[in-house]
């Protein structure tokens, strides 16, 4: 998938952080949006397909954590990377297990998020390729499609 045809969602409660990551992101050619918590995170979930979000953990009602463990239910291939000022081994440990992509820590070099973007879309193309590969090899080959001159084989093909 194309920087173009990527479609990012940056949730945090700051309008800045959400100005400046939609700039950055902008510039290096990804499709944006943004929301101001958890919950319009999850509607825009609903209404549209992403690829990754980008989650403050700390926000009010709803935290990074919980809009996390919302989107691995209902789009477990989306790429969620949690963003926080308020960094801990804990919280970093415990979005790892909930199956965030990454951790960010606040303030970032926007050089740092760039290089996990293009990491990030070159692995969810490789699963891509990988889920239309299986497809290809499951449609394409089958037992009937054996050879075989070996009185053994012929057996077990006759089985």
């Amino acid at each position: 998938m194309s920087k173009e045809r990527t479609r990012v969602l940056v949730v945090d409660d700051e309008e800045i952080v959400r100005e400046s990551l939609s700039g950055w992101l902008a510039k290096d050619g990804y499709t944006l949006d943004t929301a101001p918590d958890g919950p319009t995170a999850l509607d825009k979930l609903t209404q549209e397909r992403w690829s990754i979000l980008l989650v403050d953990l700390k926000m009010p009602g709803m935290d990074g954590l919980h809009v996390l463990e919302s989107v691995k239910r209902t789009q477990p291939d989306v790429a969620v990377v949690i963003m926080t000022a308020y960094a801990t081994v804990e919280t970093a440990v415990e979005a790892m297990k909930m199956g965030a992509y990454d951790y960010l820590v606040k303030p970032f070099d926007p050089e740092e998020l760039s290089l996990m973007m293009v990491k990030i879309v070159a692995q969810q193309q490789l699963v891509r390729e990988n889920v239309l590969l299986r497809k290809v090899l499951k449609r394409d080959y089958h037992f009937r499609d054996m050879i075989s001159k070996s009185p053994a084989m012929q057996r077990s093909f006759a089985l």
